[in-house]
C-alpha cells in the first residue's frame, strides 16, 4: 500500500535519484547527463535543507521512496538562501564544465550556475512554489494529487496566499494534472508555460 510521509535525510539519495528519471519533460533523463548529480543539485534537495517541513516523500508497495514533492513557502528567502549557501560551491565545481552530454543537461548546469531568477510571481500573491515528481510505476494512482493535497496544507499552515511552478512545454500530460489540481497559466514562456493558483 502506497502512503505519504515527511522526507527524511535517509530518502536525499533518492531525491537525487528520482529527479534524474523525470528530468527529461517527465520521462528519464539518465541517457541525457553524464553527470548523475546536477538535475537534483537545482530541483530538489535544496528544499530540504531549506524547508524540510514542505518537502514529501511517496512510497511505493515495497515503501521504497519513488516520489516526491519539495518546495518554499517564501520563494525570496529560498532564492536568497541558494545565492549565498547553497550554489557557490557547487558553481565553483560546475565552471569549468564544458562538455554536455546533451542540450538538457547544459540547460540545468546552466541554471545552476546562473542561479535563481527574481521570482517576479512571488511579488504577485504566489510567493510559494513547488517541484513534484513520480516514477512512473506509481503515476496514475492519485498518488500526485495526494502529494500535492498534502502540500497545500502544509503551505496553508504557514499563511501563504499561493503558489507557482514552471511546466516545461513537451510535458503535456503535466498541463492536463495542474489543471484538475485548480492551477492555471500564468504566464507563456519560450521552453513553457508557468501556472499558479491561490489558496483559499
Amino acid at each position: 500500500m502506497q502512503y505519504i510521509r515527511q522526507a527524511l535525510p535517509q530518502d536525499l539519495p533518492y531525491l537525487y535519484s528520482i529527479a534524474l528519471k523525470t528530468a527529461f519533460a517527465g520521462l528519464d533523463g539518465t541517457p541525457y547527463f553524464d553527470d548523475p548529480w546536477c538535475v537534483g543539485h537545482y530541483y530538489a534537495a535544496p528544499y530540504f535543507f531549506f524547508e524540510p517541513e514542505l518537502c514529501f516523500i511517496a512510497l511505493d508497495e515495497t515503501n521504497v521512496p519513488s516520489g516526491y514533492i519539495v518546495g518554499t513557502s517564501n520563494t525570496h528567502a529560498f532564492n536568497a538562501w541558494m545565492q549565498e549557501h547553497w550554489l557557490p560551491i557547487l558553481q565553483t565545481q560546475y565552471a569549468g564544465v564544458q562538455k554536455f552530454k546533451s542540450e538538457a543537461e547544459q540547460s540545468v548546469i546552466k541554471t545552476l550556475l546562473k542561479g535563481p531568477g527574481e521570482g517576479v510571481w512571488a511579488n504577485l500573491g504566489y510567493p510559494a512554489h513547488l517541484h513534484i515528481d513520480l516514477l512512473m510505476h506509481l503515476q496514475g494512482k492519485g498518488i500526485g494529487k495526494s502529494l500535492m493535497l498534502t502540500f497545500f496544507e502544509a503551505v496553508k499552515q504557514k499563511g501563504v496566499a499561493g503558489i507557482h511552478l514552471g511546466v516545461d512545454g513537451r510535458n503535456t500530460h503535466a498541463y492536463g494534472f495542474y489543471e484538475r489540481m485548480g492551477f492555471s497559466i500564468l504566464e507563456q514562456q519560450k521552453w513553457g508555460s508557468i501556472f499558479g493558483k491561490l489558496l483559499s
